[in-house]
């Protein structure tokens, strides 16, 4: 878009943009070969994303662009990065396929921590409390009520300006967008690290009367219900309806590290992503990962209860992991995305709920499998203020503002 002084020329402008003929889009289309240069296309404007996402005629779109559309439909993360623009209307994401940071000029500002990401949408708290869902690409935004536990001492995080650091993680059950009135919002929160959820449609959370002292450290919808881990490989399956908690994999001493996630594979199983951390030898705020392990969930004949069992490959899969819903991908579909591999980003900071500038010294990576060995994707080459985020684009805007 061109950028007028004049606000009458300006607005002709984007108008001239917003109105190119479909035969002319499509030609562009055509010839975009990169999956970050789609994602620019499609937030232009809604006429563009609306021609880039079309699929009436897949038989007769150009291969390489039926190939970015797989791609793009493909729940690929990017990682959404410090602007490299100093623009409050810019932010930047880093494409881990073709290593390309993207600055794109989005319909919103941004400039908070985020402490989720699902379904291509970003939690961040607006004020003391309260819960803000934003897409970044559509630059829709949902505020939730009021973050409010009876037994949580709350003024202590407003007191401290620590509220930011008052929920460690949240998830959603699906994108808000497709559906309207029946999608949920689980979050982790306090130093307890305690649940929450909040349906659509209500007014208030629920807050969970669970296990007292289990630290939840991961969430995950499995098999579309509610499961929970701490950091002893205790994994719990909470009823959003009822508030009840079934412990389903007891927590034990020997399964104790630093970190849990819980994801969901391609093969539809259930895998704990355990990781291990020590502290930097230069610098004791921050910790870096020292090795990896990867449990799959399975059900034996001769035991009552399922349990975790050690796997050393994950194949033809990439596991993406941090303070997004943790997700993984078929490598095979993208060229620039290793097998049998790790990609996480630094979540530790934000559970421990101290204020560390990040920077270079952030714990981010690539750790293979195969080798267990450490690699990099994206490197800060400045301090700066939100921790790096992966995100699954999500373009579609189908509704009416919520």
């Amino acid at each position: 878009m061109v950028a007028w002084d004049n606000k009458r020329g300006m607005a002709f402008s984007v108008l001239c943009w917003a109105g190119l003929p479909k035969d002319i889009l499509d030609l562009i289309l055509d010839h975009i070969i990169q999956f970050s240069d789609y994602i620019r296309f499609c937030s232009v404007c809604k006429s563009w994303r609306s021609v880039g996402l079309e699929d009436n005629n897949y038989h007769h779109l150009h291969i390489q662009r039926l190939r970015i559309l797989k791609a793009c439909r493909s729940r690929l993360p990017m990682l959404m990065i410090p602007p490299t623009i100093n623009n409050k209307e810019n932010q930047s994401f880093y494409s881990v396929t073709d290593g390309v940071i993207l600055d794109l000029q989005l319909p919103m500002s941004f400039n908070r921590r985020c402490f989720g990401s699902s379904h291509g949408w970003l939690f961040t708290m607006e004020k003391p409390m309260v819960i803000v869902l934003l897409n970044p690409f559509s630059g829709r935004t949902i505020h939730l009520p009021e973050l409010k536990d009876p037994e949580t001492v709350y003024q202590f995080w407003v007191d401290k300006d620590d509220h930011e650091y008052f929920v460690s993680k949240g998830i959603l059950s699906s994108d808000p967008c497709r559906d309207v009135d029946n999608y949920e919002v689980v979050v982790i929160y306090s130093d307890n690290r305690k649940l929450a959820s909040f349906k659509s449609g209500d007014e208030t959370w629920q807050f969970f009367n669970l296990t007292k002292g289990y630290f939840f450290s991961d969430i995950i919808y499995y098999e579309g219900q509610l499961h929970a881990i701490n950091n002893f490989g205790g994994l719990m399956h909470i009823d959003t309806i009822s508030g009840a908690g079934k412990i389903i994999i007891k927590p034990t001493r020997r399964m104790e590290c630093r970190m849990t996630y819980l994801v969901k594979s391609y093969e539809r199983d259930l895998l704990m992503v355990q990781k291990f951390m020590e502290e930097n030898e230069h610098d004791d705020m921050h910790y870096k990962a020292s090795d990896f392990k990867i449990f799959r969930m399975v059900h034996s004949t001769q035991m009552r209860t399922p349990s975790w069992v050690e796997i050393n490959s994950i194949g033809d899969q990439a596991l993406f992991v941090g303070n997004n819903y943790s997700l993984t991908v078929s490598t095979s579909d993208f060229s620039g995305c290793s097998s049998n591999c790790i990609y996480y980003t630094d979540h530790y900071l934000a559970i421990t709920g101290h204020y560390v500038p990040h920077g270079p010294d952030d714990d981010t990576g690539i750790f293979n499998l195969r080798d267990r060995s450490f690699g990099s994707h994206y490197i800060a080459d400045r301090e700066h203020l939100i921790p790096p985020i992966w995100i699954v684009p999500n373009l579609k805007d189908d509704t009416q503002p919520i």
